[in-house]
């Protein structure tokens, strides 16, 4: 995963992996109502559009015709709660995981002594690194290789090519 980060990451001059396409922040934007109820919700397949101007409403054909995109596990809920999927696999894979490092990734204190007196190390980040690395091995070694996510814009890396890598070395490393 960290070399898709970087991957990306070169594509644009921002400091930031995950900017809009105008090279803004998604911050910025209503990136809820604007991209995740889209992605998380589905949409069926756009060739036209309706615009309103004052006084008229016309169907006007999409510049860039828009791919069905299918609904997926998050559908009507927030995309606040992926941070919580994200503790939920650090706490199933618990071991090295000392709960101020899980805590301290989430954004959040541990009160009391234990917090006062615990520092994040880069140990545990890494223990942290490794732990999501494996659980991406063990997803993409379920896919079929020519497996791709569906994008309504072109991509600004060559993801399709490095799946097929991603899922060719899991699928090695799982032998």
């Amino acid at each position: 995963m960290a070399e898709l980060l970087e991957m990306l990451l070169s594509t644009h001059d921002s400091e930031w992996v995950f900017v809009l396409i105008g090279g803004g922040l998604p911050a910025n934007a209503n990136f809820t109502y604007y991209h995740w109820r889209r992605i998380a919700d589905g949409r069926p397949a756009q060739e036209n559009f309706v615009r309103t101007r004052p006084g008229q409403t016309q169907t006007v054909r999409s510049r860039r015709s828009q791919p069905r995109m299918p609904a997926t596990s998050y559908t009507g809920k927030r995309q606040y709660l992926m941070r919580h999927r994200h503790k939920e696999w650090l706490d199933e894979d618990g071991g090295g995981n000392a709960r101020v490092t899980i805590e301290s990734r989430m954004g959040h204190e541990v009160a009391g002594v234990e917090g006062l007196y615990s520092n994040v190390t880069t140990a545990m980040e890494r223990r942290i690194m490794e732990s999501l690395q494996m659980r991406w091995e063990r997803f993409v070694v379920t896919l079929d290789p020519e497996w791709l996510p569906v994008s309504p814009t072109s991509l600004p890396v060559d993801l399709h090519g490095w799946m097929k890598a991603q899922v060719k070395a899991a699928r090695s490393a799982d032998r």
